[in-house]
């Protein structure tokens, strides 16, 4: 079996989000920050502490994560659409969402444990009506 060659891990667009890990979540705050705000991203305290509380979120090698890599990227994606920039805070990061804004992450959180139900039920469903198909044979 060969093991797929990923683009690198700072190339956010070329990845699929499965394959996302603490890089590619920094250069994606990173480009997204620049890109909704006007202004370079600025880590709360450091790097390491911001790639830390990501790493715990999606996972390292070494550790499974608590909260799927898509719903991290949701959280992100509507924290900074509805942060306020001031002038005095022209901008926000990582740390600062997850610190004041994680009720949108478990909002989130809820919203996905309750689509993958949705789906495991359909697809339950779905297995069920074949059986009768499968007696009427």
């Amino acid at each position: 079996m060969t093991k797929r060659k990923l683009p690198p891990a700072t190339d956010w667009r070329a990845r699929n989000i499965d394959d996302w890990n603490t890089l590619t979540f920094t250069e994606y705050l990173k480009d997204k920050h620049r890109e909704m705000f006007g202004c370079e991203y600025a880590p709360m305290r450091n790097w390491g502490f911001e790639q830390g509380v990501i790493g715990r979120l999606i996972g390292t090698k070494r550790k499974k994560g608590t909260h799927d890599k898509a719903v991290v990227k949701a959280f992100i994606d509507e924290a900074f659409e509805t942060y306020k920039p001031t002038p005095k805070y022209p901008g926000t990061n990582f740390g600062f969402i997850y610190t004041y804004r994680r009720n949108i992450l478990q909002r989130l959180e809820v919203e996905h444990a309750q689509e993958k139900e949705r789906k495991r039920r359909e697809a339950e469903r779905e297995t069920e009506d074949f059986s009768d198909v499968f007696e009427w044979l």
